[in-house]
C-alpha cells in the first residue's frame, strides 16, 4: 500500500503541475523574445547566433527554442513532468543517501520531500520553475543535474553502481553543465569529491564516472569560452552595474555576502526555520548539555526566522538599496552605508549560517553524515556567491536562488528522515503546515506569475 501511495504522490504533483502551467502565458518581455526568435531562426543559426554574440549557456539555448517553437502547449506538458522529476529526483537521491528504509517511512521520507517544496521562496519557483523563460534555464538544467549526479550517490553510499544509469546520466549531465553555471559548479563539485572518496577507499579511479565529470568539464568550459561572454558582460555592467569594474575585491565581496545572507533572510527563511525546527527536535530530547544549548538556540533563530511574516524586517533588512531590479545600480552599498538595523540583521544572519554549519555538524553520526550535511549548506552558500563574477546580480532577481534552496530542500529533508527513523512521525505535519502558511502569506506574490 505504502508503494502505492508514492506513486500516488508522484502522479498528483504532476497533475497539480500541469493544472498550474496551464495558468501561465507568455510575458512581454523574454519569452516574446525568444518566442519571435523560434519562429524567425533556423535552430542552428539560432544557437550559433547566440553563442557568438551573447552567452554559452547552448543547451538551455536550444530547450527554450524548442519550447517556444513547439508553443505553450508543449512547454506546459514538457515542464509539468520535469518539474515532477524534481522531486522524484530528490526523493530517489534520498533513498541512495539513509539506505534502504521500510515501506512505512519511505512512504513517510517521501510525503516529507514533496510537502517541504511548499516552502521554497515563491519568488524563487515562480521566476525559476513557472516563468517559461526561467524555468528552460534555470529548472530544467538543474532537474538534469540531479539526475545526472545518481551515479556518483550509488558510487558512496551504495558502493554498487548500475551501468545502465549512466544512459541517462551523461546526456543529463552535459544538459546541466552547459546549461547553467550554478547546477554545473555544484555537480562537478559533488562528482569529483565521490571520485576522491572511492579513490581513497579503494584506490582505484571510476571509469565510467571520470567520463562523465570530464564531459561535464568540458561543457562548463565551452560555455565559459563563449566569444559573446565578454559582450554580455559589458552590456550588463553598462545596463546594470556600472560601477561593477571599478569597485575595490573588499567591497566587491562585502556586497556578495550581504545579497548572499539577505536572500536567506527574505527568500530562504522558511528553509532555514524547517532545519533549526527539526535540529531542536532531534537535540532538546538529547542529555548532553551543549546539545540542548544548540536545540534551544535553534528555535530563537526560528523566532527571528518568522518575524517577517508578521512585517517586522529588524532581521531581514540589510541595506542592499535595491528595490527595483529592473533599475541600474548606479552605487552599490559599502560597510559606511548601512545603519546599525542593517548591521544588526547583517551580523545576525552571518552567525546564524555559521551556527548552523557545527549544528549540522554536531547532528551527523558518522563523518560521512557530516560532511554530507554540512557540504549542502556549504554548495548552497557556493551557488549563490557566484553571481560575485556577474555584474547581473541584483538584476537577474530570485531565479538565481534556485539552486540554493534545491540543496537547502534536500538538507531540510534529510533532517526529516532523522526524525522519522527516530519515530517522530509528526515531521511531515510540521512541514505542511509551515508550507501552508508560507503560500497563505504569499497569496498575493503567487497570484502575480498566473
Amino acid at each position: 500500500m505504502y508503494r502505492y501511495g508514492e506513486g500516488v504522490l508522484f502522479l498528483g504533483f504532476l497533475l497539480a503541475a500541469w493544472l498550474l502551467c496551464g495558468q501561465i502565458s507568455y510575458s512581454d518581455g523574454d519569452d516574446a523574445y525568444f518566442s519571435a526568435m523560434a519562429h524567425s531562426m533556423p535552430f542552428w543559426d539560432y544557437l550559433k547566433m547566440r553563442y557568438v554574440d551573447w552567452e554559452g549557456r547552448m543547451t538551455s539555448e536550444a530547450m527554450t527554442y524548442l519550447a517556444f517553437y513547439l508553443g505553450k502547449g508543449f512547454w506546459q506538458l514538457a515542464n509539468s513532468v520535469i518539474l515532477a522529476l524534481l522531486p522524484a529526483g530528490l526523493v530517489h537521491m534520498m533513498k541512495k543517501l539513509v539506505g534502504e528504509q521500510p515501506p512505512a517511512r519511505s512512504f513517510l521520507t517521501t510525503l516529507l520531500v514533496y510537502l517541504v517544496i511548499l516552502s521554497i521562496g515563491l519568488p524563487v519557483i515562480g521566476y525559476g520553475a513557472f516563468w517559461i523563460t526561467g524555468s528552460t534555464f534555470y529548472l530544467w538544467p538543474i532537474v538534469a543535474g540531479i539526475w545526472a549526479l545518481m551515479p556518483y550517490a550509488d558510487l558512496v553510499y551504495r558502493e554498487q553502481v548500475q551501468p545502465l544509469s549512466f544512459l541517462y546520466a551523461i546526456p543529463c549531465g552535459f544538459v546541466a553543465a552547459m546549461g547553467q553555471e550554478q547546477i554545473a559548479a555544484v555537480a562537478i563539485a559533488f562528482a569529483l569529491l565521490a571520485v576522491g572518496t572511492e579513490f581513497y577507499r579503494r584506490r582505484r579511479l571510476p571509469l565510467l564516472h571520470l567520463l562523465e565529470v570530464g564531459i561535464m568539464i568540458a561543457a562548463l568550459v565551452l560555455l565559459f569560452i563563449s566569444p559573446g561572454t565578454d559582450a554580455r558582460t559589458q552590456i550588463g555592467i553598462e545596463l546594470c552595474m556600472p560601477q561593477f569594474a571599478t569597485m575595490s575585491v573588499g567591497n566587491h565581496i562585502f556586497i556578495t555576502v550581504q545579497w548572499v545572507l539577505e536572500s536567506f533572510a527574505k527568500d530562504g527563511k522558511m528553509l532555514f526555520g524547517l532545519i533549526w525546527v527539526f535540529a531542536a527536535m532531534l537535540l532538546l530530547p538529547q542529555r548532553e548539555q551543549k546539545k540542548r544549548i544548540c536545540g534551544g538556540i535553534c528555535v530563537v533563530a526560528v523566532v527571528v526566522a518568522l518575524l517577517p511574516f508578521l512585517d517586522i524586517s529588524l532581521f531581514s533588512e540589510m541595506g542592499t538599496g535595491v528595490t527595483d531590479i529592473s533599475q541600474c545600480v548606479t552605487q552599490v552599498a559599502t560597510p559606511s552605508s548601512l545603519s546599525a538595523q542593517n548591521w544588526l540583521a547583517l551580523v545576525w544572519w552571518l552567525a546564524a549560517v555559521l551556527f548552523t554549519l557545527v549544528l549540522l555538524w554536531l547532528l551527523g553520526e558518522t563523518l560521512l553524515e557530516r560532511m554530507q550535511l554540512t557540504l549542502l549548506l556549504l554548495a548552497a552558500c557556493a551557488s549563490e556567491a557566484l553571481m560575485y563574477f556577474s555584474p547581473t546580480m541584483y538584476a537577474s532577481g530570485a531565479r538565481v536562488y534556485f539552486m540554493a534552496h534545491v540543496l537547502l530542500w534536500l538538507l531540510v529533508s534529510l533532517l526529516g528522515e532523522k526524525l522519522i527513523r527516530r519515530g517522530r512521525i509528526q515531521a511531515p505535519v510540521i512541514a505542511g503546515a509551515a508550507g501552508v502558511l508560507h503560500v497563505v502569506c504569499g497569496i498575493s506574490v503567487i497570484a502575480a506569475y498566473l
